[in-house]
């Protein structure tokens, strides 16, 4: 895997002046975080050692956040006594480099590329260069790169109204000895004199995602990225955290229109059983709250409820991971029981069982708008899992492995 990164975080942000004054561009803030911590988060996901920070307008701003380290990646500053183009940052920045394979970023962009699917495309098509690409419809900002049947990169289209096509998302793969052999001038462009320069000399591959991509390089994608950068928001997640978990839609898969009635109709949703000892390692407590109103109904017995709930938690435990209390809600709807959730009453059940929650500190995830409206009546951070919720909500993630890698 890719263990060194150069980050082009030298920009002015000359077009984001009337949104952000007296800062480089990567350090421009989104929900009070610098777009740069939200780059070096992504990262912190993946085998990354060493992270080259190519800076020049106000670097001080840059080096006095982050220091020498991040979350266990090393910082290295590659500084710019004068302006060198995106080339030749590139270049002074590789030169402090270890490894043939370097990543490289631009630090007003992020594309949520998966950077080991990225690795492998590159090594199996044993590239000299490789590009991660975005699909879009309807732009005119970007020029559009042409592929092959076989996704390499045989031109580049400038930039015009396109109905559809694959941009340039501005991640890349770099061999690096392929780089040095060309005699660029200390100050070049790395668009204009690589890439559209080169390809035909060198492979270039291109490869296509469709993970998340913002460029936040002019006002309104600024804005934009206020609103989108909601679900990466820093809570500072410690011990003292409490995670609440739904069941059904979260741990095992919804049965639609029915209820698990037993073990043979139980399935773990894909991914969830690695994901404890994750959540486990990041909280204090992880515990589970359930609307079950099959019992109320006389569907199933408390008794087969309870041996679901211990064979769910003895696979989470072999596993490798914890819950530490299931509460659930029997209660009928037309009850209105302060137990079932929209209802907080499962809520505080746990505070008497565990006095050091803290419902400021707890995050609930669930499928549901009842599980939503739980954990607001607590103040809890709300966590949602579906992708198409347009509510009042913190974070959204099609599944709870998602969250989970989100924040460990």
């Amino acid at each position: 895997m890719i263990q060194e990164v150069i980050i082009l975080a030298g920009g002015l942000g000359t077009r984001l002046r009337s949104k952000v004054t007296e800062l480089p561009k990567s350090m421009a803030p989104i929900n009070g975080i610098p777009f740069l911590q939200y780059q070096l988060n992504y990262l912190s996901k993946y085998e990354i050692k060493t992270v080259y920070l190519a800076v020049g307008y106000l670097s001080n701003v840059i080096t006095d956040f982050f220091g020498v380290n991040y979350k266990g990646i090393d910082i290295v500053y590659s500084f710019e006594k004068e302006p060198l183009g995106t080339g030749g940052a590139i270049s002074q920045a590789l030169a402090e480099t270890k490894t043939e394979e370097v990543l490289i970023l631009n630090g007003d962009t992020m594309f949520q590329v998966d950077l080991n699917d990225f690795y492998k495309s590159h090594k199996e098509n044993k590239a000299d260069f490789s590009m991660a690409l975005k699909p879009l419809e309807n732009f005119e900002r970007y020029g559009v790169v042409q592929l092959n049947p076989a996704n390499q990169v045989i031109g580049f289209e400038e930039k015009q109204f396109q109905e559809s096509g694959i941009i340039n998302g501005g991640v890349y793969i770099l061999n690096k000895s392929k780089l040095i052999s060309y005699s660029f001038p200390k100050k070049y462009s790395f668009e204009r004199e690589f890439l559209e320069s080169k390809f035909r000399d060198l492979h270039f591959n291109g490869f296509v995602s469709e993970g998340y991509f913002l460029d936040i390089g002019i006002p309104d994608d600024y804005d934009q990225a206020q609103e989108d950068f909601k679900r990466y928001s820093d809570w500072n997640l410690d011990k003292s955290w409490t995670l609440f978990l739904d069941r059904d839609g979260v741990i095992n898969t919804h049965i639609k229109g029915g209820y698990v009635t037993g073990l043979d109709n139980f399935e773990f949703i894909e991914g969830v059983l690695s994901n404890f000892s994750k959540l486990n390692s990041v909280f204090g407590r992880v515990v589970v709250v359930t609307n079950q109103q099959c019992v109320g109904k006389g569907i199933i017995s408390e008794a087969d409820l309870n041996n679901i709930h211990s064979h769910m938690l003895e696979n989470i435990k072999n596993n490798g991971g914890n819950i530490d209390e299931v509460y659930f809600a029997p209660q009928l709807v037309s009850e209105n029981s302060e137990m079932r959730k929209p209802n907080a009453g499962m809520a505080d059940k746990a505070k008497s069982q565990f006095s050091e929650i803290d419902f400021s500190k707890s995050i609930m995830v669930g499928d549901s708008l009842s599980d939503m409206e739980f954990g607001r009546k607590k103040g809890m951070k709300l966590v949602y899992i579906n992708a198409g919720l347009n509510g009042d909500t913190d974070r959204t993630f099609p599944t709870l492995e998602d969250f989970t890698k989100s924040i460990s």
